[in-house]
């Protein structure tokens, strides 16, 4: 039990600093938010909707999780 726990624990921490830099290069103000224009700026290819469909919370901002879920779901590409 302390193994898989450890390893849960483990890739979590992995994970959490690549999901914090997922909106770094869309968030062009620095406020900790990706509004529509920014993601709009950052994606200006992306399908209409698109925001809207990774905005699961309908918040009007893009968190970091949302986004990293979008990448792993192949919606956004990954972070480069």
């Amino acid at each position: 039990m302390f193994k898989e726990l450890t390893a849960a624990t483990f890739a979590l921490a992995l994970t959490l600093p690549a999901a914090a830099l997922a909106s770094d290069s869309m968030d062009a103000d620095a406020d900790g938010m990706v509004t529509a224009d920014e993601f709009a700026a950052a994606h200006p290819d992306a399908p209409s909707g698109t925001f809207e469909q990774i905005d699961v919370n309908a918040d009007g901002a893009l968190a970091d999780d949302e986004i990293a879920a979008a990448r792993e779901a192949g919606i956004l590409p990954d972070a480069s």
